[in-house]
């Protein structure tokens, strides 16, 4: 049978990583999702993958990631001479980004009596922060650079000197770190949240609206379901007819057989369509909102509070809704309360 149902479903996938190696796996992951070559990842497939994405161009799916730099004084007593202080740095470099202030989290903190403060982005973030750092504050541009390129070689280039004024401790905020410090101030927002959720193509343009927030999902253009069939989402009033531990239906009720055979109509169109030489992109044309889609939407706390807020509520569409309300439970399992 070449038309299959599936329920919504919901996967957290944890917080974005901080370590190179991690970060170009889920990148990957997440890209070759779109475009169902999962079968291609191997162990050594993420930097090449992901180093395509950035050569062509297509940074959006480097959104799933976070860096953040905490930078501190170079000693416990504090600047040396002729070497801004961390409070001037940070508020020099707020100036300068001005622009780009939208694409960053700051924050400040304070460790064993020493101000420091914290820069965080997601990877096309910190590219796009850097090129316009490239042309509008050279000095910015090495310093950051430097210290991206020196955690980061595969995606950064790492200068070969620092400006002399800009001598301070740079590392990387691990995002257990990050979590903790959520915990204790919502206001940092420092932590990016990845999920995958399984839902149908009306629910997805639901959830892009969500624009703080970013997505890579299953792209129709150029996935051809001739061969794999096409799965759609489980309708509400299928549920109580459907066995999830088996994937098909316990009863073959009027509704079932209703939805099975408006399934099996459409599907033939669109292999009528691929066989007589439509490419996927077009022929897509007659696929349903009720396909299965599978979308990866990352995002910091701040986003993903008011996704909850406006989807976990009596006028959402039950499936959003459903998703909303397990990635409320994620959220509340962390320790996050979400009201």
């Amino acid at each position: 049978m070449k038309v299959h149902f599936v329920r919504t479903s919901v996967f957290p996938q944890g917080l974005a990583p901080s370590e190179e190696r991690r970060v170009l796996q889920v990148i990957e992951l997440c890209g070759r999702t779109a475009y169902k070559s999962e079968d291609r990842i191997t162990e050594d497939s993420a930097r090449s993958f992901v180093l395509m994405l950035k050569n062509h161009g297509h940074l959006s799916v480097l959104e799933h990631s976070n860096i953040a730099l905490k930078i501190q004084e170079d000693s416990s007593g504090g600047s040396a001479p002729g070497i801004p202080s961390v409070q001037e740095f940070y508020e020099s470099l707020r100036k300068i980004i001005r622009e780009r202030a939208a694409y960053h989290r700051t924050c400040t903190t304070y460790d064993e009596g020493n101000l420091a403060f914290t820069i965080a982005a997601n990877l096309r973030g910190w590219i796009e922060t850097l090129e316009y750092l490239k042309q509008e504050a050279t000095r910015y541009y090495e310093f950051l650079g430097h210290h991206l390129g020196r955690t980061f070689p595969a995606l950064f280039q790492q200068g070969a000197d620092l400006p002399d004024d800009f001598h301070y401790n740079v590392s990387i905020v691990p995002e257990e770190a990050q979590l903790e410090l959520l915990r204790k101030d919502p206001r940092s927002d420092l932590p990016v949240f990845l999920f995958k959720f399984i839902c149908d193509r009306g629910i997805t343009h639901e959830i892009v609206r969500h624009r703080v927030l970013s997505f890579t999902q299953e792209s129709t253009r150029y996935v051809n379901y001739r061969n794999k069939g096409m799965t759609l989402i489980l309708p509400e009033e299928l549920e109580s007819c459907y066995d999830e531990s088996k994937g098909t239906f316990i009863t073959e009720n009027p509704q079932v057989l209703e939805w099975r055979r408006r399934g099996e109509v459409i599907f033939e169109w669109y292999q009528s369509d691929i066989a007589r030489g439509l490419r996927p992109e077009i022929a897509r044309d007659v696929l349903p909102n009720l396909l299965k889609s599978e979308i990866f939407v990352s995002g910091r706390w701040s986003g993903w509070r008011h996704f909850i807020s406006l989807r976990d509520s009596k006028q959402a569409h039950p499936r959003i809704r459903l998703i909303a309300r397990e990635v409320r439970q994620y959220f509340e399992s962390l320790g996050l309360p979400t009201t």
